[in-house]
């Protein structure tokens, strides 16, 4: 009976029965520890996990490429750049100013200044972003033979607006990142890379340029192609917008709501009146259903590929939910390339006007 009290400890020490339960319960208070911080560990993980996969949404759905093809990217640009003296005309070069925040800059320019009329009234502002391309000579708003800049100055200084064209991070100097382990080195000059950072910088510039020239901030309109659209849908337009008080934005062959981060949409529930000051328009092909690189994928296309139709139909109703007034214009027999974008533009200005928008 003596012998069934006791136990031997596998160390050769004796330990009575109540000892052993003791015993028992502090390895059973450890485990329950040790499981509670695993358990811990593993939502951490998939926490970080979450975060990074928004974080690639931001990047409008990056696929990990072979280091080879962006080697043979910068190869191609640094080809081009031999070439962009015959493309780029130098007072477009030097027409742009440098505006820093945060350590990195970007570039633009106030394009109308001559052409707004003397009024009382403070002026608007239009900005426009535009798409990807691969070298500064594939940017409409630097190549010599385009007249997009013109056009949309023209058409701003008929709604006593400001034209302001913003070009992509690294279009006219070479960014240097020292925090790009997120990411791939792009292969493209783009907007929708480092989208949240690209947007506490042009949020920064707007600021800068409403003091400078003394904007009325409820006549504000933004404009984006393709990429440059999918910036403003994804991250400009979609949190933090207090600073515009009035005006809207024209999406063009872009503009989809599948990029913005699930703790934006959580806050943006909210307030499902958020935008209810603003007119949002998109205008798509109805051919643009594919990235002509094809390599922007969207889990939502059937063809496994980025689609700016669809981008444009899940923009308008996930801004239609937080109060904007939205227009979805479809135009037969267009694919990716050759919107009249000035156009576009105006069109949406004059529906803003008469709309009571600005």
């Amino acid at each position: 009976m003596k012998r069934l009290s006791r136990r031997v400890h596998r160390n050769g020490v004796y330990r009575s029965g109540a000892h052993r339960t003791e015993q028992v319960a502090s390895l059973l208070e450890a485990g329950t520890g040790r499981a509670l911080r695993a358990s811990i560990r593993r939502s951490a993980r998939r926490v970080q996990k979450r975060r990074h996969r928004n974080q690639r949404r931001l990047s409008a759905h990056i696929p990990r490429l072979h280091p080879l093809l962006t080697y043979a990217a910068h190869a191609v640009r640094a080809g081009i750049s031999l070439l962009e003296p015959m493309l780029l005309a130098s007072s477009e070069l030097l027409g742009y100013r440098s505006f820093t925040h945060r350590g990195r800059n970007i570039y633009y320019r106030v394009d109308n200044l001559h052409l707004l009329t003397e009024s009382e009234s403070a002026p608007g502002v239009l900005f426009y972003f535009d798409g990807d391309h691969l070298s500064r000579a594939g940017s409409r708003l630097l190549r010599r033979t385009s007249p997009l800049r013109a056009e949309l100055a023209q058409v701003a200084a008929e709604f006593n607006m400001l034209s302001v064209p913003v070009l992509s991070p690294g279009s006219l100097r070479e960014p240097r990142l020292t925090d790009t382990g997120s990411y791939a080195p792009p292969l493209t000059y783009n907007w929708w890379v480092r989208a949240r950072s690209n947007g506490r910088m042009v949020r920064a510039l707007v600021e800068e340029i409403a003091l400078a020239y003394g904007v009325d901030m409820s006549r504000v309109w933004l404009a984006g192609y393709s990429g440059g659209a999918e910036f403003l849908s994804y991250e400009l337009l979609s949190h933090d917008i207090d600073w515009i008080r009035g005006g809207g934005a024209t999406f063009i062959g872009g503009g989809g709501a599948d990029g913005v981060p699930a703790r934006v949409r959580e806050q943006a529930a909210l307030n499902p009146s958020s935008h209810e000051r603003l007119l949002m328009s998109w205008h798509v092909g109805v051919l643009d259903g594919r990235s002509p690189s094809g390599r922007r994928r969207m889990a939502t296309s059937a063809e496994g590929s980025w689609s700016a139709r669809i981008a444009a139909q899940e923009g308008s109703a996930f801004y239609e939910s937080l109060g904007a007034r939205t227009l979805l214009q479809v135009t037969p027999g267009r694919g990716h390339t050759g919107y009249p974008i000035a156009s576009l533009v105006g069109a949406d200005l004059a529906a803003a006007t008469r709309l009571g928008f600005l």
